[in-house]
């Protein structure tokens, strides 16, 4: 059916075509609030569904994505013609959970749509395939519900978690300039003009960021907390979350309440679960306890309790209903700890005992105000063992949890206000004339989170003199942007952040209400249903009370009675009313004998007719059938006030997850853009500082452009050798001058030196930057000429490697080390200090390796021979204290273990080392296709175990060959998996071998000795285009990216499925894997 269009009610599409779902939400939301839900309900709500639905498909996140469908029910579920939206998204729902609780939901939605298509006279081309994508869900829905216990939840592809943008790491002649500024400086440095602040935020945003900030210091002024509620419903603003839900439930219908409130569900009182929870819940010996009570009734009165319980009631040694006892306590405290012990069911049981003792001639009034054993759950400890059963049986029959998934949308409002969470203080002075940053920055990184958010107010030189200066962790947080969220950016309406989910969750808590009243409904014709078998028995009670004055010919059945009265009440509203509705409905079950109350209205006429035809039964079949009925109905209601609690847990949990979700943090807004501004501010004094020496004086400034005119030619000369270590010495010795005159300008020769010597390993780019331009292009004449694709791709993929750049950050000395060649030195120097992004240095550095590579191999144009030989002349890259950096990221080290399944040999093999797992690519293929749904490490591990080992006759076996079994004894943090190509390959085929690859894998499925989830992350990928040319697509930023040799930049592919796209089309065969740890595994 086609949807309604926003041009009938005067609102602006164009918000849905850009794809604009935040300001679509705004449009709808302010709607809603100006013209009421009812009087829009059928255009926005479906077009808040279809938002929700459509942001469902572009999450990878599981939790979100149910978060969503669960959002989009409500807006659809009102009219009919969205079941079908209803219904798919349901199906999806119990996709998710493995629950019948939905798909039942599922195909009642189904249903109601296919009748409102039989309605119409004619289907048109779109409505057929409705009705045909609707009976499949119908179908597929009904046979999952028939599946009963057995339904799981189906498997969902594991979600890529959104990886946080990488610390920029801050440039290394920053670090040295802050470590030479005085500590004055350094606390002054936190001090932040709120004057100069607005200037900036002026010229970065316009008059829309000068606004936005002028609203968040007054808000800060007001107010003296960073932290608020906002309803992004109608923007009020609360100080708490209490608050906040509060005006929910009244203005935004996130509660309910049933129009009786003496027919609310409502959980026992605390002192009465402490009795529960305490008691010994021995047996009583019924017999003496009774002899008590009549004839020692002064006594009984005068018994202590304590919790209810009383310890001079006589026991049995009954082990049968001790047994029985202590699993009624357990249910009850599991009831009660689940938020679901209703006093009706406390009611249910307590009318045990009262029967129980009756039988003995103890009254009620005896048993509640001589023993006040009502009072307490002692006097179900008078029970025999057929009425413990009863009740244990009855209470099994409660759901103590519904799977209805928000733990799963708590998950997801997790995700979303973790990433609001703020760790740094931020004050003010008296003026509010500065912003006050937290003074714990210049002493270490802060590690727990604010969350309370008060803004305090201090003299700026009280507050920073007595503050500790250590370190430079500062520059890390200026430059550090990971925490934060960037779709939602300063100086964008506070209103907009998370308010796609926030309302998502908000219809998920309205959906619940909707389900609360249907619960409430169901319970009131409960309770209808039972009235109106109290009066049909009264009826028949005042029968027998005229019949003691009449003659028996004068007696009227009590069937004929009954149906007297249902027409009497069909005359008095023409059947319209719920009561006589209900009363039809019961007395036609009575007088039909049924076992369980029906209630159907859907011809009361009928109805009325076959009670009419049973008015001959006779009075004790209707007693029977009365007292059955109402049996079953005083069981049925605690079990549906239970299942009332369990919505109302619900309500209440997602309320909470949205007030969660409500809550905003003012400083995660404005901290960006002020660690911009001093970013800004540290970026200029560094440069001036740099330019200081030079502007002492004239004569020094002659005087030093002389002398570096001498040393560039001299640097210019040694540069056309192939040795490249001078020239960080050169960069060294050059780094020292410079850095003593700034030393002596400023009187700080200690702290710069040390500075300096510390950042001398990774100044390898200063040589290049100032080297003439015949040299550089001397440079990449050889660099084009003498080039290795395979190289420079496995060079790139390994750039992208963290674990590699952190382990050299951490093992510096073979920096210093002459035993390591030039080349390989000065590539890992550049790829530390980030200087090999630059494309002329990259150059020089790829030829000088390429030369050095070629003095040990013959290097072949194949990726995987050219990835060992990197290796093998990595292994130089040690220190005396521990092993080369190919031995600790790259190697793996175990056995291989066959027990002959003949002769039941036990053969001992030497450990061995590889660097990782090589598999034909075709075989991962085939078994993709075999086996369908299966992951990449499964193949792998069904691919080795047809790689059989022969019981060696020569050694005393038998021939047979059995399988092998991988045990691992070194795990490293690098597993590279290597796939061999027998020829280049159709689209068709890589498609398919790509596509049976996996982001993520779990390396304990393919050796023995690993703890289970030793998961390692896809981080980089060489491909073959053609033979000797490769290509290097690594994951970094959230995205996959795709480097060659010819393109100027990267090129941003996109997600794993634009990967497996882009490698079919383009016939790039994915030839080498490499897999990143996703924390340190565990032997």
């Amino acid at each position: 059916m086609k949807p309604p269009s926003l041009e009938d009610h005067g609102l602006d599409e164009s918000y849905f075509a850009r794809g604009d779902h935040i300001k679509a939400m705004e449009v709808i939301e302010d709607s809603i609030l100006e013209q009421g839900k009812g009087n829009v309900l059928g255009l926005l709500d479906f077009q808040q569904g279809a938002i929700f639905r459509a942001q469902a498909r572009r999450t990878d996140n599981s939790d979100i994505k149910f978060t969503f469908l669960l959002g989009s029910l409500e807006c659809f579920w009102e009219s009919e013609g969205f079941s079908s939206f209803s219904a798919l998204s349901l199906f999806e729902l119990g996709q998710h959970l493995g629950s019948s609780l939905y798909y039942k939901k599922s195909v009642k939605k189904a249903k109601e749509y296919l009748s409102v298509l039989a309605k119409l006279s004619e289907l048109g081309p779109k409505e057929l395939k409705s009705q045909k994508d609707v009976e499949r869900i119908l179908r597929d829905a009904e046979s999952r519900i028939i599946g009963g216990k057995t339904l799981v939840a189906s498997p969902i592809e594991r979600s890529e978690p959104k990886a946080k943008e990488s610390k920029k790491n801050p440039d290394l002649k920053l670090r040295s300039f802050w470590r030479g500024l005085d500590d004055e400086f350094k606390r002054n440095f936190l001090k932040v003009s709120t004057a100069k602040f607005i200037s900036f935020v002026e010229a970065m945003y316009g008059k829309e960021g000068r606004d936005a900030f002028d609203q968040l210091l007054t808000f800060a002024r007001e107010n003296r907390n960073w932290r608020v509620c906002i309803c992004r419903s109608c923007s009020k603003k609360f100080s708490s979350p209490e608050e906040c839900k509060n005006h929910l439930g009244q203005e935004h219908a996130a509660e309910f309440k049933p129009s009786s409130t003496k027919d609310m569900a409502q959980t026992v009182s605390k002192v009465w679960a402490r009795k529960i929870s305490v008691g010994g819940w021995e047996p009583v010996d019924v017999a003496a306890a009774v002899e008590m009570i009549k004839n020692r009734l002064q006594d009984v009165k005068a018994f202590a309790y304590e919790n209810g319980w009383s310890k001079d009631w006589p026991l049995a040694a009954d082990e049968e209903r001790s047994k029985l006892l202590k699993k009624i306590q357990l249910l009850l405290v599991s009831f009660w700890e689940h938020k679901i012990l209703s006093c009706s069911i406390r009611d249910w049981i307590m009318q045990f005992p009262v029967k129980h003792l009756a039988q003995f001639e103890v009254s009620e009034h005896t048993l509640t105000t001589e023993c006040r054993l009502v009072e307490t759950p002692q006097s179900i400890c008078f029970l025999e063992c057929h009425e413990l059963s009863q009740i244990l049986k009855f209470l099994r029959a409660i759901k103590g949890e519904r799977d209805d998934g928000t733990d799963l949308v708590c998950k997801a409002v997790d995700s979303f206000w973790d990433g609001t969470r703020v760790k740094e203080k931020i004050d003010f002075d008296t003026q509010f004339s500065f912003l006050l940053l937290d003074k714990r920055l210049l002493k270490c990184k802060i590690t727990r989170f604010d969350n309370e958010g008060t803004i305090n107010v201090f003299d700026p030189n009280d507050y920073y003199a007595n503050a500790q200066v250590h370190g430079d962790d500062i520059l890390s947080w200026l430059a550090d942007y990971s925490s934060r969220d960037e779709s939602f950016r300063f100086p964008k309406p506070i209103r907009t952040h998370n308010i796609d989910i926030w309302v998502a969750v908000l219809r998920a808590v309205q959906f619940t209400c909707r389900n609360l009243g249907t619960k409430y409904e169901k319970k009131l014709q409960i309770l209808s249903y039972d009235a109106a078998l109290n009066n049909a028995k009264n009826l028949c009670i005042h029968e027998d009370e005229r019949r003691r004055n009449i003659p028996e010919d004068q007696w009227t059945l009590y069937a004929s009675l009954l149906g007297d009265k249902c027409e009497e009440h069909i005359r008095r509203d023409a059947g319209n009313s719920l009561t006589t509705k209900l009363s039809l409905c019961a007395v036609r079950d009575v007088l039909e004998g049924a076992s369980q109350p029906t209630f159907d209205f859907a011809d009361l006429v009928e109805c009325l007719n076959l009670i009419n035809g049973h008015k001959h039964i006779s009075d004790d079949i209707v007693l029977k059938s009365i007292d059955l009925l109402k049996s079953v109905v005083t069981n049925k209601v605690p079990l549906v006030d239970s299942k009332i609690l369990l919505v109302e847990n619900s309500r209440i949990n997602l309320l909470n997850d949205l007030a969660r979700l409500s809550v905003f943090d003012y400083r995660s807004y404005i901290l960006p853009p002020v660690k911009l501004y001093l970013q800004v501010n540290m970026d200029a004094k560094a440069k001036l500082a740099a330019a200081l020496p030079e502007l002492l004086s004239e004569k020094k400034q002659e005087k030093e452009k002389k002398s570096g005119s001498k040393k560039r030619k001299h640097k210019s000369k040694k540069r056309t050798s192939a040795s490249t270590s001078s020239h960080l010495d050169q960069d060294v010795e050059q780094a020292e001058e410079d850095s003593m005159e700034l030393e002596d300008t400023k009187g700080e020769t200690n702290n710069q030196e040390e500075a300096t010597k510390g950042d001398s390993n990774f100044l390898i780019s200063l040589d290049m930057q100032s080297m003439p331009k015949e040299d550089l292009e001397s440079v990449h004449g050889k660099a084009a000429t003498r080039y290795n694709s395979a190289l420079d791709m496995i060079l790139k993929s390994l750039c992208n490697i963290k674990v590699l750049q952190e382990d050299l950050v951490n093992n510096q000395k073979p920096f210093s080390d002459n035993q390591v060649p030039c080349a390989l030195r000065d590539f890992f120097s550049a790829f530390v200090s980030e200087k090999i992004k630059e494309e002329e240095l990259y150059g020089h550095l790829l030829s000088n390796l390429l030369a050095s590579l070629e003095e040990l191999h013959s290097l072949s144009s194949d990726a995987a021979e050219v990835l060992v030989a990197i290796l093998e002349f990595c292994h130089c890259w040690k220190s005396p204290e521990s092993e080369s950096l190919v031995t600790r990221l790259f190697t793996l080290e175990g056995y291989e273990r066959m027990c002959c399944r003949k002769c039941r040999r036990k053969p001992n093999y030497p450990e061995q080392s590889s660097y990782g797992i090589v598999m034909a690519a075709d075989s991962i293929r085939d078994l993709k296709c075999a086996f369908g749904n299966i992951k990449f490490e499964d193949i792998l591990k069904v691919g080795r175990m047809k790689d059989g080992m022969i019981c060696d006759v020569k050694t005393g076996g038998c021939g047979e060959i059995n399988f092998v079994h991988h045990t691992i004894s070194r795990c490293p943090p690098i597993f590279t998996i290597v796939l061999e190509w027998e020829k280049n390959g159709t689209e068709k085929e890589i498609s398919e071998t790509t596509n049976a690859l996996d982001w993520e894998i779990d390396i304990s499925r393919l050796y023995e000795g690993l703890e289970p989830n030793t998961n390692y992350r896809l981080v980089s990928m060489i491909g073959c285009v053609e033979e000797g040319e490769y290509i290097s697509m690594a994951y970094e930023k959230n995205r996959w990216v795709s480097l060659r040799r010819e393109a100027p930049a990267e090129e941003v592919v996109g997600n794993w499925k634009s990967v497996v796209r882009i490698c079919g089309e383009r016939k790039v065969r994915p030839e080498v894997l490499f897999y990143e740890t996703v924390q340190l595994p565990n032997k």
